[in-house]
């Protein structure tokens, strides 16, 4: 299979696809497209919003920010430039995204090793590439919604369209759990899904063992997060 083979058939046969790709790991097309789609949406989205407006939007959501005095509310903003924010995000951005596949392709080179289910670190970068392949779906919802909203007055939560926090709860920037219901989007557990066929397909092992191999971190992430944002 070509790439595009290989995207098309993550999405609808994605044994057929895991199978390929076990015996020809690779990562480097998905991963351009990723970070390259990832800051093309940011820079379009600070040279697209209205920026005294996101300046006054961000001050209001931080609850230490709203206490502030006029002056001092006044100098943070002016540390806020569309520049600054533009570049911190970029290269935050990507550099989360590249972190987060390392951090991901380790965990499962080591829970590989203690359970003998042993492939190339490689291998392991590739399958993380490739089960997040659902997550750029959400980089071209994000560019229709820019190409298409009639205002510029847009938080960057809002955004993501397809998050918990967009969808259903709504709870505004700086608000226990927003952080939260904001980064988890509907595309996630079809990620998750992929996640636990790749680990299955690769394992030959049962449908618990996949769940608990590939589910485990994000469980402990996530259930942690959640327990300190929605602390009493």
């Amino acid at each position: 299979m070509n790439n595009r083979e290989l995207a098309w058939s993550i999405l609808t046969a994605p044994q057929a696809a895991f199978m390929e790709l076990r015996e020809r790991p690779r990562f480097l097309v998905l991963l351009a497209l990723t970070l390259a789609g990832t800051a093309a949406i940011l820079a379009w989205y600070y040279l697209f919003v209205d920026f005294p407006w996101l300046t006054e939007h961000m001050l209001n959501a931080n609850e230490r920010m709203r206490q502030m005095s006029d002056a001092q509310r006044a100098k943070a903003a002016a540390v806020m430039s569309k520049t600054v924010l533009l570049w911190s995000s970029i290269i935050g951005g990507v550099i989360a995204i590249l972190v987060f596949r390392l951090l991901e392709a380790g965990y499962y080179s080591l829970a590989g090793k203690i359970t003998n289910v042993q492939y190339s670190f490689r291998h392991w970068f590739a399958l993380s590439w490739w089960t997040s392949l659902p997550h750029l779906l959400g980089l071209v919802v994000m560019a229709v919604f820019l190409l298409l909203t009639d205002s510029n007055q847009v938080g960057s939560e809002e955004l993501q369209l397809l998050s918990l926090n967009e969808l259903f709860f709504h709870r505004p920037q700086g608000e226990p759990g927003s952080a939260l219901l904001s980064n988890l989007t509907l595309l996630h557990p079809w990620a998750w899904v992929l996640t636990v066929i790749g680990i299955r397909a690769w394992s030959g092992r049962s449908l618990l063992f996949s769940l608990l191999f590939a589910l485990l971190p994000i469980v402990l992430i996530y259930g942690g997060w959640a327990l300190i944002a929605f602390k009493p």
